[in-house]
């Protein structure tokens, strides 16, 4: 089993473009957590959840570095 010493890591630079790619659907996560708060649950689509989790996904993964792929 290998431990994370032992994994590849992404490099900064694609960590930061990553991390910079992910702002807009972060964005969006947060607006749906205001649409949440104020009740308004039908005017949320399926797309912007998706979306919002991918861009959460990928702020982890320009966090952590691990690649996943």
């Amino acid at each position: 089993m290998k431990s994370n010493s032992d994994k590849a890591m992404l490099s900064l630079k694609i960590r930061i473009i990553i991390g910079v790619l992910a702002i807009p659907s972060l964005f969006l996560a947060f607006m749906i957590g205001a649409t949440i708060l104020e009740g308004d649950y039908d005017d949320i689509s399926y797309f912007e959840v998706v979306y919002s989790l991918i861009g959460i996904f990928a702020v982890h993964i320009a966090l952590t570095g691990k690649k996943y792929f």
